[in-house]
């Protein structure tokens, strides 16, 4: 009897890891039904003292800018739109599957991209009372975590960085730690692209990914320009990496990186000058070569330039292959159409 109840218990196993194997395989295939490039539009609400917006909805996930001086009229498309209306649970309803995807194994990349005030940090940070994204995320993971236990074993770290002026600043470095910060650099190891020294931490709830966020968010460079008084002027990137044992013990790592871009702006609007101008150079540089990876991937090319900027040759690993890439795009609704394009 106790021969035979193994013998059960060893089928149950094994019929329930080629069922997490097919569950693993059919939600990636729902995945690269979707698209494994999605663009996203948030458009967010008016100011006090906006007074008009340029923004109308056409159609289904049509989105229309008109300048009423010109009369000009353009009409996009994306995959999904959301209007000032839309909740941070409406937006993350429509991230979540990508957690997910995270952790069986694929690596996914999370942009947020706009011009300054249109909206990113909202949407990524969020508040206290209405967490965006990052948040949600952290929840995300480990209540699917939770749910495998048992079954699926998982080891988690996670590392900060802000990309400033084209270099790396590591923003979990001790605060305490007087010496002169090393120069960071990207090189190419067995599991692709990574940072030497870079400080990394192992991570076990969601309150301790939250942890390393508010730490790094305190170091991340602030300047200030005439369009928004606290304008983000670098890349800020929090990964979470993933160490995956599957229950037919395969072995997975993926990565999970959520990304708030520097602000997009043109010098001349901006007001920027000096050192304010030489950011924003290296800001629509890096923003100019992220474009021209996702339309080479999207377009198939043979060649795509990842080593055209630090931000894409460090993400190059969860942009490329099977990984899933989501485009997060803000826009500021005011009538100043040329800032809302």
């Amino acid at each position: 009897l106790v021969a035979a109840a193994e013998a059960d218990r060893r089928a149950g196993y094994a019929k329930f890891a080629k069922e997490a194997q097919l569950r693993r395989k059919l939600h990636n295939l729902v995945q690269e039904l979707r698209g494994n490039i999605r663009v996203y539009c948030r458009v967010r609400p008016l100011l006090r003292n906006e007074a008009n917006s340029c923004i109308t909805f056409p159609g289904d996930d049509e989105i229309r800018i008109t300048n009423d001086v010109t009369g000009q009229k353009k009409t996009w498309r994306f995959d999904k739109i959301f209007a000032h209306e839309a909740t941070q649970q409406e937006l993350f309803d429509e991230v979540q599957a990508l957690v997910v995807s995270c952790l069986d194994g694929y690596n996914v990349c999370i942009f947020a991209y706009g011009q300054t005030g249109s909206g990113k940090t909202h949407s990524m940070q969020g508040t206290a009372e209405d967490p965006g994204i990052y948040h949600r995320t952290f929840r995300e993971l480990f209540n699917v975590i939770h749910d495998r236990r048992g079954d699926w074993r998982y080891k988690l770290q996670t590392s900060m960085i802000e990309i400033y002026n084209d270099e790396i600043q590591d923003l979990l470095i001790d605060a305490n730690d007087t010496r002169p910060p090393r120069k960071l650099a990207i090189r190419t190891g067995p599991q692709g692209n990574y940072v030497p020294d870079l400080v990394i931490w192992p991570v076990n709830t969601p309150e301790e990914v939250q942890n390393a966020l508010n730490t790094g968010t305190q170091n991340r460079s602030v300047g200030c320009t005439n369009l928004n008084e606290h304008s983000s002027r670098s890349h800020l990137i929090l990964s979470v990496y993933c160490d995956i044992t599957t229950p037919n013990h395969t072995q997975y790592q993926s990565r999970l990186h959520l990304v708030d871009l520097a602000g997009s702006e043109r010098l001349k609007k901006s007001g920027a000058t000096d050192e304010r101008a030489k950011e924003a150079m290296f800001i629509n540089r890096s923003l100019t070569s992220l474009g021209d990876v996702i339309a080479a991937r999207a377009a198939k090319t043979p060649h795509v330039p990842y080593r055209n900027s630090t931000l894409t040759y460090l993400l190059q690993d969860a942009l490329g292959g099977d990984s899933k890439t989501l485009m997060l795009l803000q826009i500021n609704p005011s009538d100043d159409v040329r800032r809302a394009v």
